[in-house]
């Protein structure tokens, strides 16, 4: 199969997977149901994601990506926004919810485990050198800190499911970042 028209279906295979597992939680994660979702036969599945296992983990790859571009957007230098706002808009309620979702994974697939311990990892050290070229020095703590409060905030967002949420979210991510920058203005 040329390399277009495999990226073409496992293109496929990925949105449907997305789509499932965003409307109907993990469960919904077959490769029977996937197949169906993505308008293509089960062989088609198995032949790039021999397991489930197979496809969790691709589909947990995906939205970790996605989430990493998310960071690098929110920490990349810019005018406007200010940063705290930029990093409280990387969870939006539909990356939560795949997130959550995977969570719940995670008890069971070493794959999407191993996935959220590099995530972290790889979350913390981009957030560390953006704040950096903020000029704010967190340290490890720092970063720990605000990155535990981003996904909290997040989960809160998604389960409040208000407007108010999202501005909540926004303003005490704004507060943290603040905090981080007067206590290294204080030299503590």
């Amino acid at each position: 199969m040329s390399t277009k028209k495999r990226d073409v279906v496992i293109g496929k295979i990925m949105a449907a997977a997305l789509d499932l597992l965003r409307r109907e939680g993990l469960p919904a994660l077959t490769q029977p149901r996937v197949a169906r979702a993505a308008g293509l036969r089960q062989s088609h599945i198995t032949y790039y994601f021999p397991t489930r296992s197979d496809l969790v983990a691709a589909v947990a790859g995906s939205v970790a990506e996605r989430l990493v571009a998310g960071f690098v957007r929110a920490l990349a230098p810019a005018r406007g926004e200010k940063l705290g706002q930029r990093l409280a808009g990387i969870g939006t309620p539909e990356q939560t919810r795949l997130l959550l979702a995977l969570v719940l994974a995670a008890d069971g697939e070493r794959a999407v485990r191993a996935l959220f311990r590099r995530l972290t990892k790889d979350v913390r050290q981009l957030l560390a050198a953006g704040l950096e070229r903020h000029g704010i020095e967190a340290g490890g703590d720092g970063v720990a800190l605000l990155h535990a409060l981003g996904v909290g905030l997040a989960v809160l967002d998604l389960a409040r499911g208000a407007p108010a949420a999202r501005r909540e979210a926004r303003a005490i991510t704004a507060l943290a970042v603040g905090q981080i920058t007067k206590r290294k203005g204080k030299g503590a």
